[in-house]
């Protein structure tokens, strides 16, 4: 009998000290979530539905632009999508982990739909989406900071529509393009 309490005792030591760490982990990041705490970077989550008619039926070229700063929150909001996809664009933000500016590439194909999961920082000034579409227009949306969002990419651009949760298992995540610099 002695040592099923020793057992219980210990188990109840055990309970308490992993209590005290979550409970301390989250004192010193009182703005983190439990998952952030633990190392879990937070996401925003996006439903992107690309219509069949989208660019005129060709792959639509999107990224998602995470900006930390608010000099270059300026200079990025300003911006148009052949501007960001041209030559003086996406690739001279570009600059690391430490960068202020973090952007996430993919190319998208009409007729479907995709999630897309970006990583965001506690930090994040604004989000914004950038849609290469063939036809003259902005094609600039800006997104949350964090939660979910559904993005509609139709026949004439990209637009968000009301912030829902966006369910996991609904659609499958899209591949994120990896070289997108001439240096890559």
């Amino acid at each position: 009998m002695a040592s099923t309490l020793s057992v219980r005792h210990q188990l109840a030591l055990t309970t308490l000290a992993a209590a005290c760490l979550f409970a301390g982990c989250a004192l010193k990041h009182p703005g983190k979530s439990f998952k952030q705490a633990m190392g879990h970077p937070p996401t925003l989550a996006l439903q992107v539905n690309v219509a069949s008619d989208a660019n005129v039926d060709s792959v639509v070229p999107f990224d998602v632009v995470v900006i930390q700063n608010k000099g270059l929150l300026k200079q990025i909001s300003q911006l148009d999508a052949a501007t960001w996809f041209g030559v003086k664009g996406r690739c001279n933000y570009r600059g690391g982990p430490k960068a202020k500016v973090q952007f996430y590439s993919w190319e998208l194909v009409p007729g479907q739909s995709f999630r897309l999961d970006v990583p965001v920082t506690a930090d994040t000034k604004a989000v914004y989406g950038f849609a290469d579409y063939s036809t003259p227009g902005d094609h600039r949306i800006s997104l949350a900071s964090s939660g979910s969002e559904f993005v509609d990419m139709g026949q004439d651009g990209v637009h968000t529509l009301t912030t829902v949760p966006v369910p996991k298992a609904t659609v499958p995540p899209a591949p994120e393009k990896q070289k997108v610099c001439p240096d890559d």
